[in-house]
């Protein structure tokens, strides 16, 4: 297959920062009769705040780390992440969602996402997840 003849599926965004995880908001999203995990968070990029919504496990993932950040009292700057994620648009907005979150966290805080994790898949969980319904904006509320 030549250059030419390639076109990507959507458009990707890279970007390195600070997750501020104080900003973390937690929730379900309901997909026909299936509810899952959904994130949105915001990441500090140089002078830029990217807002990034996650999904399913990388939700998960997300809540884990902002929930230890909190726990383990890290600054605010202290959560750095590179993420790629997927711009999907529709004629109002356009969302960020993740699609891969690599982690520069210290390693007790690895260690303690690693703990909350299993516990979560045990059923040992100590904190619920979040019931708050959320949706990716796609159109004004109007509408």
């Amino acid at each position: 297959m030549s250059i030419t003849h390639f076109t990507p599926p959507y458009a990707i965004a890279r970007f390195d920062g600070a997750l501020m995880f104080g900003d973390v908001q937690s929730g379900l999203m309901t997909t026909g009769a299936v509810k899952s995990p959904i994130v949105t968070f915001r990441v500090l990029a140089g002078a830029q705040v990217h807002p990034v919504w996650a999904l399913d496990a990388l939700a998960v993932k997300v809540y884990s780390y902002a929930y230890a950040a909190r726990a383990l009292n890290l600054g605010e700057t202290q959560l750095q992440v590179s993420v790629t994620a997927s711009w999907v648009s529709t004629c109002d907005y356009s969302n960020l969602i993740a699609t891969q979150i690599e982690w520069h966290a210290p390693s007790n805080v690895r260690s303690f996402v690693e703990r909350m994790i299993a516990e979560a898949k045990s059923g040992k969980f100590s904190a619920d997840w979040p019931s708050t319904e959320m949706r990716i904006p796609s159109q004004e509320a109007n509408a």
